[in-house]
């Protein structure tokens, strides 16, 4: 059966996502404005003045419900069958990112001070304890992984990150400086009540009960869209908070730069590292450690950016930390790709 136009044009996003990215990068170097006044646009209701929409939430709102319209919840009850399995891996999508803020917490302060180590080290606890990031499913299938488990891992750590991340974050802010405790205290206030609701749980909400009213027929034939529409949100979000950070790069120190660019770096490896030892230690099979290291490796930075521009707007370093990181996590990916498909073992 022959694929719509749309679908080659969301296989071909998704196949080049990482030099789009970069464009957007360079874009925001080059030309900020527009971005700088998107990120500071919003409405608010008459009758609600407390409750503000912003075009930056709107975004997050639509890749948190394409990433729910577009999961097959059928697929993900095979997983149910294996249950360790699962709740290790979802305990690993925490634990691993976790060490190393804990152990970036005692040494960067060794080799950088001052306000520059506070959004460094915040911005590297905001994604650590950020839940599994949409896109993967879209490596994991492309890399034939287990579609089942890279989908399983998605909806639960989102699901389980309204308890998981504000407790995190708090844990991790222990062993941070007092100033960093604080950014870490807004993070967590940020994460909850009105705000995660209407933003989080409405939109996937919403997605997945889209996907059990519409007709399968209708929801194959705007899937590609959806998916096109959540890829070009989270363009759109890398692009917007960019603008903020990315301009600024050149007054930072180039010390700062390498050691952000490090971290990020190792954000990323560590993920993989702890998908190979669970995969090895567990026997699992090549296409669930696919899933593993594809799912423990990225992070939902989207939702990252969307709490640093409430809460680290002031902090252009914590920003830059999560741009990078989405820049890193898919050229990892690309890498893992790279290397799963052409590894002899099937």
């Amino acid at each position: 059966m022959s694929m719509s136009g749309s679908e080659r044009l969301a296989r071909a996003v998704h196949r080049h996502f990482l030099w789009l990215l970069l464009a957007c990068y360079a874009v925001a170097t080059l030309w900020p404005t527009p971005g700088l006044a998107l990120r500071h646009w919003h409405w608010s209701p008459a009758d609600q003045p407390d409750l503000l929409v912003s075009f930056p939430l709107v975004l997050l709102a639509l890749i948190l419900f394409a990433a729910a319209l577009l999961t097959d919840i059928t697929q993900i009850r095979t997983v149910l069958q294996h249950p360790v399995v699962l709740c290790v891996s979802l305990l690993a999508v925490w634990i691993g990112p976790a060490l190393l803020v804990v152990a970036a917490g005692f040494v960067i302060p060794w080799a950088l001070d001052g306000e520059a180590t506070t959004g460094l080290l915040v911005g590297l606890a905001l994604v650590a304890t950020m839940p599994v990031a949409n896109s993967s499913v879209g490596w994991t299938q492309n890399a034939l992984g287990d579609l089942a488990l890279s989908l399983a891992l998605v909806v639960l750590s989102i699901s389980l990150s309204p308890l998981v991340t504000p407790q995190l974050l708090s844990v991790l802010g222990m062993s941070l400086s007092p100033q960093e405790q604080a950014y870490c205290e807004a993070l967590v206030s940020r994460f909850s009540g009105v705000f995660f609701i209407v933003w989080v749980i409405l939109p996937t909400a919403a997605g997945f009960l889209c996907r059990y009213f519409v007709a399968p027929e209708r929801r194959s034939h705007v899937a590609p869209w959806f998916a096109l529409a959540s890829a070009a949100a989270l363009l759109a979000l890398n692009y917007i908070n960019s603008a903020l950070a990315l301009p600024k790069v050149y007054d930072a120190p180039l010390l700062l730069l390498v050691i952000t660019v490090a971290l990020v770096a190792l954000l990323s490896v560590v993920g993989l590292v702890v998908a190979w030892a669970v995969a090895r230690l567990m026997r699992l099979s090549p296409a669930t450690r696919s899933a593993l290291m594809f799912g423990l490796s990225m992070k939902h930075t989207g939702l990252a950016l969307i709490l640093a521009d409430a809460v680290l707007a002031n902090q252009p370093i914590a920003i830059l930390v999560i741009v990078l990181a989405t820049l890193m996590q898919h050229l990892f990916a690309g890498l893992v790709q790279w290397w799963l498909l052409r590894s002899p073992v099937a």
